[in-house]
């Protein structure tokens, strides 16, 4: 399997550590704080892959046709990983197994332990083949220090993590989630947002903080690609604040498609936002 020799590559440093390849456990972006902005109910949402959550708690708002994009190619993989946590483990075992930081000076001893991977590997298997053959060679084959390392270093605590996800934030929404991810139609996209192609178009199109990865050039093409896909009257959020006051209603395309990388701090709708 090709994915699977990129992977022992990686792990091995046979080739570039590109931080393309790395996973997010949980999302660093406060989508609970922005979901409320967008119509979300029986919408089409094209939305930035990662470590999932946009997808998951877009569900909880009955959004049921979405499309994950993202140029990470173990993105798949990690939804249903992730995916198969959601439905086979109580919410405490489910943090325990991939959430790193118990909070910001105690690291959490159970994650990705092999013992809770094997409570949920068989019903891995029944969802996804492919994504418990990668998972059980990995977990076979690697210990988690190794495991750890497809895995961002940008990580937030688990305090954070949960007030950020809608569908943790309680028990309720944990085992709501379990319903509502299933009724969604899930697709997935391996590629940079700027060339992305499909031939559906979305009414909410979610970009995280992609543009802080691209220069100006880069950042025209994705907008000039992502409005192409967006319905009449659809919502694109471009960016987000990590930290700010100060809120802005929206920049007009020309005005954005000038800026320096460095110094975009888009979506302009949202209120400390937090990382």
């Amino acid at each position: 399997m090709e994915i699977l020799n990129s992977i022992k590559g990686y792990l091995s440093n046979d080739f570039y550590r590109s931080d393309f390849f790395q996973l997010y456990s949980f999302t660093t972006e406060n989508i609970n704080g922005y979901m409320q902005f967008f119509e979300l109910k029986d919408k089409t949402l094209l939305t930035v892959g990662s470590s999932s959550d946009q997808a998951i708690n877009a569900t909880l708002a009955r959004c049921n046709d979405i499309t994950v994009y993202d140029i990470c190619p173990l993105t798949k993989y990690f939804y249903y990983l992730k995916l198969t946590s959601l439905l086979v483990l109580n919410r405490e075992d489910f943090l325990s197994f991939l959430c790193k930081k118990q909070c910001d000076i105690e690291c959490n001893r159970h994650l990705l332990s092999k013992s809770i991977f094997n409570r949920i590997k068989n019903t891995l298997k029944s969802l996804d083949y492919e994504s418990y053959y990668i998972w059980e060679y990995l977990f076979s084959n690697y210990d988690k220090k190794d495991i750890e390392k497809l895995f961002s270093s940008d990580i937030n605590d688990l305090a954070s993590i949960i007030y950020c996800n809608r569908y943790l934030k309680n028990d309720y929404n944990y085992n709501h989630a379990r319903e509502t991810v299933m009724n969604a139609s899930i697709d997935f996209i391996t590629e940079d947002i700027t060339k992305v192609y499909t031939n559906k178009s979305f009414d909410n199109i979610w970009l995280s903080n992609v543009a802080h990865y691209l220069n100006s050039q880069g950042i025209d093409s994705m907008i000039r690609n992502c409005s192409r896909m967006l319905n009449d009257n659809g919502k694109m959020l471009l960016c987000y604040f990590w930290n700010t006051s100060m809120t802005i209603k929206g920049f007009p395309i020309e005005q954005l498609s000038s800026i320096e990388s460095e110094q975009i701090k888009i979506p302009g709708i949202l209120k400390d936002e937090g990382k």
